[in-house]
């Protein structure tokens, strides 16, 4: 692999968005949209929906790796989250931030082409808080996902910490649910849930 192919694979050659903080993490432009229904990224052939990115990273890597390729994709859907690279608590900081940086930059590019665009916010503990949630305008629409942290109460702990850490440092106006509901937050205003795909499939499959 030459130097500029290395280059474009991490899409330098595409340029940087502004940034206000001192990571260079872009900042994303509010967007607000009716969101009906959140369908998995390449899964669903209804294209009325939003796409979300609450699934295994491999499938959809393509869009960091392959930016350009994916972009008449994503324009056939009503609109799109932000893909949800994942962070655990057993990464390296360094690799966490690479991740918040990659999910930002496909944002901002993502908008750039035209494409609508909420972005998914992710944490992993209390260390991560310093730059899990930059690059978002305070008082907008954001996303999250509880896929993974139901019946595990370490991840129920560590989500419940980081959520209400978000809420502080973004003040969303929305926030958008996708996965299995959580008892922790009931009684919180402005959250729109959506039931995981798999569960609706079940559901018309009569399982």
């Amino acid at each position: 692999m030459s130097w500029r192919d290395l280059l474009n694979v991490q899409n330098v050659e595409k340029g940087f968005f502004a940034s206000s903080n001192s990571y260079g993490i872009p900042d994303i432009i509010p967007d607000e949209f009716d969101v009906i229904e959140l369908i998995p990224y390449r899964v669903d052939s209804n294209r009325n929906g939003t796409a979300h990115f609450f699934l295994d990273d491999y499938r959809f890597e393509r869009c960091w790796k392959y930016a350009d390729s994916q972009i008449e994709e994503l324009k056939k859907y009503a609109g799109v989250l932000s893909p949800d690279f994942s962070m655990y608590t057993n990464y390296p900081e360094a690799f966490q931030i690479w991740q918040v940086y990659r999910n930002r930059w496909c944002a901002a590019y993502w908008q750039s082409k035209g494409i609508k665009v909420i972005p998914t916010i992710s944490w992993s503990d209390e260390a991560s808080y310093k730059y899990a949630f930059l690059g978002i305008p305070k008082n907008s629409v954001v996303a999250i996902g509880t896929v993974g942290v139901v019946n595990d109460k370490n991840a129920e702990r560590l989500f419940m910490q980081g959520f209400k850490e978000m809420l502080r440092q973004l003040e969303p106006k929305r926030i958008l649910i996708y996965g299995n509901r959580l008892t922790e937050l009931e009684g919180y205003k402005n959250l729109q849930w959506f039931e995981p795909y798999t569960s609706k499939w079940n559901k018309k499959k009569g399982r």
